[in-house]
């Protein structure tokens, strides 16, 4: 059977079984507890009726034999209510008296006398046909009432739960006209301080969280667009111009040469962005195990230091003589240095300085790469990790496609570490990564070698 889908009818029929089941329960309890309230009061009236008729045989006894006693007994029954009984038995259980039989819906009580030195039981019967009859339109009312009662109320449910839930069919209603198109339109937030209001404030953050995606999505494909669409323009302009008319060898080697230069750009973006793309799927390809941190980083400066000196600019390095382990993959974590300090080059000036330091604690290591270049201004810091970003006009002249520190944070983050970027008053900037040292990487190491990080970053 098909389940209600309406939460309001849901609810509704909850509200009415639950409702339904107390009343149950209600009528019951009130039923049982009038009974037994009848029931006292009955068995009270008996034994009072009982004394009083030992009162009255005592009083009204012409002498002291037990067969004067006995007589009053009998005049007294004469007046007994129709369906009464009363018996009189000597103390063995005899019977010395008996007026009226009791039926089967009677109540009996007896108490045991001593009337002018004669021991005697009287025993009283009466029928509980008011008792049952009382009984009796009480269910009746019951009957009657019930149905009604439970209707109204669930009639008051299903209006209250519907009232309840208006606000959530009004922000289904306004969610669902908010298209990929109108992401900046937010739900009305209801002033209620209750999880109505929380369930708006949610879903607009939510919405907020999925715009900047989108935007993200929509900026990144445009950039990459555009990166691609400059050096393809090359290939194809080199390409039609050779192919114009005949050349001499010399002309077709130096289109050759340009058409391998930029399918080689081509190819370095096109890695990128596949790293980046594995990076937000969570599915970066990478092989842990205990790499030696300054090591590490003496292999970076080495591969970085040609550019350095090519460019007049000092390569300078702060290390500690003992070495440290991390978790990491030694070929990304060598591209992640190697990102830092070429990033330092490219922004420094021909004269300036690039000092590394490796700066060891408890439970983590920290490489600070500083520059001596024009530094970051406060509104870039923000966005310096962000892809195709560059943080001056004048960065557009050098050579990249602005994702290098997105993936080396993509790669500090694959490896339970953190990457920032700050700018001193001086100028100059600095990068600080830290990363987890081997200890204090033990509780992420399962998660690194899972199946989905089994593999090589692409390099």
């Amino acid at each position: 059977m098909r389940r209600p889908r309406s939460i309001r009818v849901r609810l509704t029929l909850w509200y009415s079984a639950v409702l339904a089941a107390g009343m149950v329960a209600l009528n019951l309890l009130t039923w049982f507890a009038l009974h037994e309230a009848l029931m006292r009061n009955d068995v009270s009236e008996l034994d009072n009726r009982l004394e009083g008729i030992a009162l009255f045989v005592e009083r009204e006894s012409k002498g002291p034999a037990r067969a004067d006693l006995l007589e009053e007994a009998r005049e007294y029954s004469t007046g007994l209510p129709t369906g009464d009984s009363l018996r009189v038995l000597a103390p063995d259980g005899g019977v010395l008296f008996e007026h009226g039989a009791r039926t089967a819906e009677s109540l009996q009580r007896s108490r045991l006398f001593t009337i002018r030195g004669h021991p005697m039981r009287f025993e009283l019967s009466a029928p509980l046909r008011d008792h049952y009859e009382t009984l009796d339109v009480l269910r009746r009312v019951m009957i009657a009432v019930s149905p009604v009662v439970l209707a109204l109320a669930v009639l008051g449910g299903g209006w209250l739960a519907g009232r309840s839930l208006k606000p959530v069919d009004e922000l289904t209603r306004e969610a669902r006209a908010i298209d990929e198109k109108d992401l900046q339109t937010r739900l009305s937030v209801p002033a209620t301080g209750d999880e109505l209001q929380r369930l708006a404030e949610t879903l607009n953050d939510l919405l907020a969280r999925i715009e900047g995606s989108v935007r993200s999505v929509v900026r990144f494909t445009g950039d990459a667009a555009h990166e691609l669409r400059t050096p393809v323009a090359v290939i194809r302009a080199s390409a039609e111009l050779a192919l114009r008319q005949p050349r001499s060898a010399e002309t077709y080697r130096v289109t050759l040469q340009a058409i391998q230069k930029e399918t080689v750009h081509v190819t370095e973006l096109l890695e990128q962005l596949l790293t980046l793309a594995r990076g937000d799927a969570g599915a970066l390809q990478l092989e842990f195990d205990a790499v030696p941190v300054g090591s590490l980083l003496r292999q970076s400066l080495e591969s970085a230091r040609p550019l350095a000196e090519s460019n007049d600019i000092a390569l300078e390095s702060s290390l500690p003589q003992q070495d440290s382990l991390v978790w990491a993959d030694e070929m990304a974590g060598r591209r992640l240095l190697l990102i830092l300090i070429e990033n330092a080059v490219k922004y420094t000036p021909s004269g300036g300085r690039v000092r590394v330091r490796l700066a060891v604690s408890a439970t983590e290591c920290r490489i600070e790469v500083e520059d001596t270049g024009p530094g970051i201004p406060p509104d870039a810091l923000p966005h310096v990790f962000d892809r195709f970003y560059r943080a001056a006009p004048d960065r557009a002249r050098l050579e990249g496609a602005g994702l290098g520190l997105a993936i080396a944070r993509t790669i500090a983050q694959a490896h339970g570490g953190r990457l920032e970027a700050r700018s001193p008053d001086g100028g100059g900037a600095v990068f600080c990564l830290a990363l987890p040292l081997l200890g204090a990487a033990e509780s992420a190491k399962p998660h690194a070698e899972s199946p989905a990080r089994s593999r090589r970053v692409p390099a």
